[in-house]
């Protein structure tokens, strides 16, 4: 078997603790009030019925196995058909969405320790992730992991999600590595396990919550990211 040469990540859930949820009425009450500012006047209800049906609209138009809905276009569709033009609302429409919505956002506390424990090994790291553009990058920011990457794909980049092969092969192309040089690390084998196996890769299943037996099986399971770090040194 080759040496590893590369790791890529999943953001969401590997890096980034997170909890969401976008149900909570007071988040369309409060982004109703906020389009007002720009004429938009539409009510709280009518807005949380139009993001769904507009999301739904957009994975149809799609025509991908996989599709990804991107936000800011379904949030410019809404506000185009409340005759809103404005282009800088769509945008900050999805942030304020994103920010009401959070109920955790934090780092794991390995995130960062191991990241610098790669970065100063000399591997070329990246990022496959199912992500808004809109807001991902700027809470990669916030939380200090841009500097560690020299590739950062996002599934609404490219119209397309996980389990895809085709976000992957981009991703080792980024960072100019074979996909049998390379290791992905993820939380979900269904949309990480089996995406980077599809193309070559090696899979590391980070089960912080002890699911262990889970398919598609990855090449090693980990509790923890010095877990997963300890494997690929030991691989390399």
């Amino acid at each position: 078997m080759s040496k590893i040469r590369a790791v890529v990540f999943d953001c969401y859930s590997t890096l980034i603790d997170i909890k969401t949820n976008e149900d909570k009425n007071e988040i369309f009450h409060y982004l109703s009030l906020y389009l007002q500012y720009y004429g938009a006047k539409v009510d709280a209800a009518k807005l949380k019925s139009a993001l769904t049906l507009e999301r739904d609209r957009y994975v149809q138009s799609k025509g991908e196995q996989y599709p990804e809905v991107d936000l800011e276009v379904v949030f410019g569709n809404i506000l185009t058909k409340e005759g809103s033009g404005n282009p800088f609302l769509a945008e900050s429409s999805c942030k304020l969405l994103r920010v009401l919505s959070r109920e955790r956002f934090e780092l794991f506390p390995d995130s960062i320790p191991v990241l610098k424990e790669i970065e100063r090994s000399g591997y070329p790291l990246g990022v496959v992730s199912d992500a808004q553009k809109v807001f991902c990058l700027e809470e990669a920011e916030i939380l200090g992991l841009n500097r560690f990457f020299d590739c950062i794909v996002l599934s609404t980049q490219f119209g397309f999600r996980k389990p895809d092969p085709r976000l992957f092969t981009i991703a080792c192309a980024l960072v100019d590595i074979p996909p049998v040089d390379a290791v992905y690390i993820g939380n979900d084998p269904e949309t990480d396990v089996k995406g980077a196996k599809q193309i070559g890769m090696r899979a590391i299943l980070l089960d912080r919550n002890l699911k262990q037996n889970r398919d598609p099986k990855p090449d090693f399971y980990a509790t923890n990211l010095w877990e997963a770090w300890e494997w690929i040194k030991n691989s390399s």
